[in-house]
């Protein structure tokens, strides 16, 4: 079973989505912050990372960053979920190494199982 980390800070959005990928056969870790969520992706093994760009304290291209500069997790697809709809964060998350960047109102649930999917 592939295993997903879901970097969303907003509860009832994360639970959504998380609901929608484990009725879709994914193992599902949620993360509410960047920081817990480079603590997660080191520690369990994650195949892909959906992530919000806003985020409490650190935002997602912090976490883009930092994932980069670590061999064990560098290498780890992530697609960047976000209603942060800014040419230059789309810009620095691609550089970052994001294979996507999705804003949220464009997409259903299952839209972004699908998204999900093209990349694993």
């Amino acid at each position: 079973m592939k295993k997903i980390l879901l970097v969303e800070d907003e509860k009832i959005l994360s639970e959504m989505y998380q609901e929608k990928l484990v009725q879709s056969g994914f193992e599902v870790f949620s993360a509410f912050s960047a920081e817990q969520g480079l603590k997660l992706i080191a520690e369990d093994g994650i195949d892909l990372v959906i992530l919000d760009i806003l985020l409490p304290k650190k935002n997602g291209i912090f976490f883009l960053e930092q994932k980069r500069f670590n061999p064990k997790i560098s290498e780890i697809p992530v697609i960047v979920f976000s209603n942060y709809n800014d040419p230059d964060a789309q810009q620095k998350a691609k550089e970052y190494g994001a294979q996507d960047y999705l804003i949220k109102t464009s997409f259903t649930p299952a839209q972004l199982v699908r998204q999900v999917n093209k990349y694993l």
